[in-house]
Parts: C-alpha cells; sequence; structure tokens
C-alpha cells in the first residue's frame, strides 16, 4: 500500500489467523453490532469536550494550535471531515491529504512532513487536524478492520484490576494510522479497551496505552466518550503522567437503509 492508502474491510480472515485469535475477535465484532451494522455505517459524529495531557500541551495546544469541536469520521473511506453537523467542512483529513475547504488549501501526503527532526515541531492547526483525523478514522474502523491484517500473536494486559486479552496485528506498508504494529485487548464481553501503539508522527518516545472508556451505545454501536492515553513500557501501562486525556460527548452515528 502507498501513502495515503487505508485498510480494506472483509469479514473473511487473512491465513495468518489461528482459530482462538479468529474467535476472539469475532466476538468482539459482534459485540460491537456486528457485520450487519458494519455494512450500514456511513458516518461517527463527536463533539469534543475538553482535551488535556502532556502531548496536548507539548505540542501547542491553545497556543499554536486550537481544534475543532465537532468532526465526523467516516471510516471506510478513510476520511474525517472537522466542522458542525450539517455545515461546510472546515478541515478534511482525507487518506493522508489535508483540505481546507474555505481557502483552497490542501497539503498532500501530509506524514510526509513529519519526516525527521520535523517531528519535533510544535503542530500548527493542519498538523493537529491531520493527526486526530487519521486517528479517528482508524479508531472508528476497528474491530471490524482486524480480520483483514495480518496476525502476529496474542497480547494480554491488567488494568486497575482487569484482565483483558487481545490480538496483536501488523497493517500494510503505508496505512494511515499510528503505527504498524499495534494491540487490541478486549475486555470479557468483547469491548475493545486498549489499544497499544507507537504513535510515529510524535516520534519513538510516544509509546503509548490507549485506555477506552464510558461506552455509550448510539444505534447498536457502542462507543467510548473518553479515551486517556498513558505511557507505556512494554506491555505495562504507567498512570503518571497522563499523555493525552479527551471526553466527548454528542455522540451521533449515521446508518443507511
Amino acid at each position: 500500500m502507498t501513502a495515503g492508502s487505508h485498510i480494506a474491510f472483509r469479514p473473511s480472515f487473512h491465513r495468518s489467523w489461528p482459530d482462538d485469535a479468529r474467535s476472539l475477535v469475532s466476538r468482539a465484532i459482534d459485540r460491537h453490532g456486528g457485520w450487519d451494522l458494519w455494512s450500514r455505517l456511513r458516518g461517527i459524529t463527536i463533539e469534543l469536550v475538553s482535551l488535556r495531557g502532556f502531548l496536548p500541551w507539548l505540542k501547542g495546544h491553545g497556543r499554536t494550535f486550537e481544534l475543532a469541536r465537532c468532526l465526523t469520521t467516516f471510516p471506510k473511506e478513510g476520511r474525517t471531515a472537522w466542522g458542525d453537523p450539517g455545515a461546510s467542512p472546515t478541515v478534511i483529513y482525507d487518506r493522508g491529504d489535508m483540505r481546507v475547504p474555505a481557502t483552497g488549501g490542501e497539503s498532500l501526503q501530509h506524514r510526509r512532513t513529519f519526516r525527521g527532526l520535523r517531528k519535533l515541531r510544535r503542530w500548527s492547526a493542519l498538523d493537529a487536524h491531520y493527526f486526530f483525523g487519521y486517528a479517528f478514522a482508524s479508531y472508528a474502523a476497528v474491530p471490524f478492520s482486524l480480520p483483514g491484517l495480518i496476525y502476529q500473536g496474542p497480547a494480554h494486559g491488567t488494568w486497575r484490576g482487569e484482565h483483558w486479552h487481545g490480538v496483536r496485528v501488523r497493517y500494510p506498508a503505508g496505512a494511515e494510522v499510528h503505527s504498524p504494529t499495534q494491540r487490541y485487548l478486549f475486555d470479557a464481553s468483547g469491548l475493545i479497551r486498549r489499544n497499544d501503539y507507537v504513535a510515529d508522527v510524535v516520534g519513538s518516545w510516544a509509546v503509548g496505552a490507549h485506555i477506552w472508556d464510558d461506552y455509550v451505545t448510539v444505534a447498536g454501536l457502542p462507543l467510548p466518550s473518553r479515551r486517556t492515553v498513558f505511557r507505556r513500557f512494554g506491555r505495562w501501562a504507567v498512570p503518571f503522567p497522563v499523555v493525552l486525556d479527551a471526553t466527548f460527548a454528542g455522540l451521533a452515528v449515521d446508518l443507511s437503509g
């Protein structure tokens, strides 16, 4: 896959998946509404309530950039549009490209601008909307995207007394995600509760354990209304400092039919 590409979705599993891992992910897919819901899913709208933590502070939140409060992500298309629902979007992330419709401005394959020491810069508004745009498109795609990825082994983790089990997977080259290798952990019901990755556009130090919390169910699709990222050492998450803490409201799901 080339830069700007996104993940193909299919209900059949890649041949690398053993039976027990297929069962685990199939249960997660059912818990997240099943293939029927996914086939009808168009987009997910989220309103940002708060954004805190070391990473937003480091990158200039409130100084060099502000985030639009509302986004609608279209995970099958690899696209996120920022702006009030029903209004023209102010910023668009589209399979790796960034566009500002009002001015005609664009940055094609924006990830290329983070190469080398340029990762150290404070973010512009375009940088921040790129980061959160691709991130939300990829978050909204799991667990449905997992069968098409390469299975690399089981995953386990404990968080605040809960024991979660999951999978380690590898994304294709050029996928617009945080890092090629990631881990997804599920609770006993099949909900995604944790996603481990390295945020490559930030730097090799950005080793995160991303906790998905405070789920609400909208049109049959469970969605986390809080996302918290902690520093990770191996598979161990460290509660402090908080790398990122975001809360959301106004969650809405657009389904066809």
